[in-house]
């Protein structure tokens, strides 16, 4: 068992990521690679400084909210931990959300200020100045173009400021950054969390459980406005002094492996839907990656044709895990040497779980429950969301929805959302083993399991596939595919129907939208 972690009582997250790289002799050191250009840790930390002196300049204290609505560029990671030395509090939000979405957020975290990238200002300019609490609005435009009046210009007045600043004194519990939770219908929660929780979960997971190091190199597929993308393509390569490398564009699956080989990526982040894009790639060109020793995988459970798949294609390992924006990241993973295909591997050392069933009973060794974990990485709540975070939140541990089991070996197998749980033949079935099944048939690229009732009024398990490239839908494949799972699962548990789709519903995560297909499937009762 390794050492307790230990993080101080005075702590300033900036400090702890960004300046002490410097400190440590690594500030001339590439820290982000981006196509407009690199910044060294140094160049970081100066840019850094000009971003709290702007915020201090027009008024903004500790504890107060900046709303972060910027791509994946070197001026985020800037902006980020500008905010944080100022002792203020981050809230990056999607960047890919409409007019209301952006009026919600307004209204929701009360930000004083807003630092926006000019590409997203479209969706932000009907709705600005309306907003009750906010009282700048800062645009960069990093294409040269002035700042739309009443706006303060990023370039201009960043520019102008003093590459030194005086970093903040918070304490670890101050709150440094708070996270949109995903995964819910209706507008995003944010999730308060303090510097202390990224410094441990950073320790915890990318350090001692994953070893990440400084001759690491990562990229994302995520956005950094997502908690999973800010700490594994930001936070966890600079608390090492490695290399992350950016892109603020919405690249294709082929794009990925092309900056993979360009600049040497060492480590890939990403979700199962891009993987299954990358398995499923034409282009069988010789391409160079040696230097990727591994994926990380989490949003939703890899289905173990798709490791395979991609393990055999590309000769890389894949590290899939679970974690969520209440615990910030990553708590159960498969890592290093141990990876047990299908599984989501094993616990994160420092966490706690246990599984219970709808009266809050542990259930039996081997027998199907929802996840509470427990961990120091804990949330302190929802913001303005009191019975919300009563439900979800208890003390250090928190109530998810996910269903899972544990096998003999301690590893976790996840039979997903407890809403999305079916019951048929009077057993629980889990749709991500039928998903799993079906995504064995040759003809199936991706699935999406819901439950219907049929004329007696009992549930089924129907399917919405997918088709894989040179299939085309038919009642005989429909059958077939049925029959399939009937070979290779419980009978009970094969989906009575088959409906095709040309493309199942998505979160922006990549998690399919299992709200949207039990909605088609009532309506085509």
């Amino acid at each position: 068992m390794a050492d307790p972690i230990v993080v101080p009582d005075r702590l300033n997250m900036t400090t702890w990521f960004l300046d002490d790289r410097v400190a440590e002799g690594l500030g001339d050191k590439t820290a982000v690679i981006h196509r407009s250009g690199t910044r060294t840790y140094r160049e970081l930390v100066a840019g850094s400084c000009r971003v709290t002196n702007l915020l201090r300049e027009l008024g903004i204290r500790i504890e107060e909210r900046v709303l972060l609505l910027l791509l994946d560029t070197p001026e985020f990671v800037e902006a980020y931990f500008g905010v944080l030395r100022a002792g203020a509090v981050a809230v990056p939000a999607n960047t890919w959300l409409a007019s209301n979405d952006y009026a919600y957020y307004l209204e929701y975290a009360r930000p004083r200020a807003v630092i926006i990238d000019a590409e997203v200002w479209p969706a932000f300019a009907p709705v600005w100045k309306d907003a009750p609490y906010t009282d700048h609005v800062i645009v960069l435009d990093r294409s040269g173009g002035r700042a739309p009046e009443g706006t303060v210009d990023y370039v201009r007045e960043v520019g102008r400021q003093s590459p030194d600043a005086h970093t903040e004194p918070t304490w670890r519990d101050d709150f440094s950054t708070w996270l949109s939770s995903s995964g819910s219908t209706g507008f995003p929660k944010c999730v308060m969390h303090m510097h202390h929780d990224f410094v441990w979960n950073t320790i915890a997971y990318a350090q001692r459980t994953l070893g990440l190091q400084a001759t690491d190199v990562t990229l994302a597929a995520p956005k950094l406005f997502f908690g999973y993308a800010l700490a594994s393509n930001m936070l966890f390569p600079f608390s090492v002094g490695g290399t992350c490398v950016l892109a603020d564009e919405r690249l294709e699956a082929a794009g990925y492996l092309d900056l993979i080989e360009r600049h040497r990526v060492t480590q890939f982040v990403t979700v199962p839907t891009n993987i299954a894009k990358l398995v499923s790639l034409e282009d069988d060109r010789r391409r160079d990656l040696s230097s990727l020793h591994s994926l990380v995988s989490a949003g939703e459970a890899l289905p173990p044709r798709l490791y395979r798949d991609f393990k055999q294609r590309y000769g890389v390992e894949i590290y899939d895990g679970i974690g969520s924006a209440e615990m910030f990241h990553v708590y159960i993973t498969n890592r290093p040497g141990d990876v047990k295909e299908g599984s989501l591997g094993r616990i994160v050392e420092g966490y706690r779980h246990r599984l219970i069933d709808d009266r809050g009973k542990d259930v039996a060794s081997g027998e199907i429950g929802t996840l509470v974990i427990e961990g120091p990485s804990a949330g302190a709540g929802y913001w303005r969301m009191r019975d919300k975070s009563r439900e979800t939140f208890w003390g250090d541990a928190v109530k998810g929805g996910d269903k899972f089991f544990v096998d003999a070996d301690g590893y976790f197998w996840y039979c997903g959302r407890g809403d999305d749980m079916l019951k048929c033949s009077g057993v629980y079935v889990s749709p991500v083993e039928v998903e799993n099944c079906l995504i064995g048939h040759p003809a199936v690229r991706e699935a999406g399991v819901v439950g219907w009732r049929d004329e007696a009024g009992l549930e089924k398990a129907m399917a919405y596939v997918e088709l894989a490239d040179g299939h085309e839908a038919s009642p005989a494949l429909a059958e077939d595919i049925i029959g399939h799972c009937r070979a290779h699962i419980a009978a009970y548990k094969a989906p009575r129907r088959i409906e095709f789709v040309r493309e199942l519903p998505r979160t922006d995560t990549g998690k399919i939208k299992r709200g949207e297909l039990r909605k088609l499937a009532g309506d085509r009762v």
